[in-house]
């Protein structure tokens, strides 16, 4: 799945659990929603392709047993600030990233690519950059079934963000101008 295919998903379910709650998404939160929905790939990607220290870009961060005490120890550290709420978002991003990794493989019938959910009782495939660089050469704008599905799929996603008031965006426009002033005094 694409960084933005696993930003939309956890974005999605981070909105639903808070809709179901009764409450709108926070700003702080989503941004750390969409933070955690990457980080799995943040870690192992260049692991594996930059540094090779792994074989796989889908085996440390993305194995449960790394992922699961990796979560539990975001949500204590937030749940002792009374940001509980953080805590949950990271978990659901992460472990969204996850799951979302492992449906898609299985469903494409690729199950060693699934291996990583049992890593390290299981050994996963080596992988390599060139997979997604091929993927990237192949990238088209012409219409098919699958870019029209996902240009509805993004602009689905995008009218549910812009629905829940846009969180996040208000936070990261501050930090932005934090960030200019500070910049700006210094010269």
């Amino acid at each position: 799945m694409w960084p933005w295919g696993h930003a939309a998903l956890a974005y999605v379910l981070y909105s639903v659990l808070r809709r179901r709650r009764g409450e709108s998404p926070d700003g702080v939160a989503t941004i750390v929603v969409v933070f955690a929905s990457q980080l799995p790939d943040l870690i192992d990607k260049p692991l594996a392709w930059n540094l090779g220290v792994i074989p796989s870009g889908r085996m440390l961060a993305h194995a449960p047993v790394v992922a699961l005490p990796l979560c539990v120890a975001v949500y204590w550290y937030f749940a002792r600030r009374s940001r509980a709420e953080y805590g949950v978002a990271f978990g659901l991003g992460y472990l969204s990233h996850i799951a979302s990794d492992a449906v898609q493989s299985a469903l494409a019938g690729e199950y060693a690519y699934t291996r990583f959910l049992l890593w390290p009782l299981l050994s996963v495939p080596e992988d390599s950059q060139a997979g997604v660089l091929a993927e990237l050469s192949g990238f088209s704008l012409t219409p098919s079934p699958a870019l029209i599905v996902s240009a509805f799929v993004g602009l689905a996603v995008a009218g549910l963000w812009i629905r829940d008031g846009t969180p996040g965006a208000g936070v990261l426009r501050r930090r932005f101008r934090a960030v200019a002033r500070a910049a700006c005094d210094r010269s």
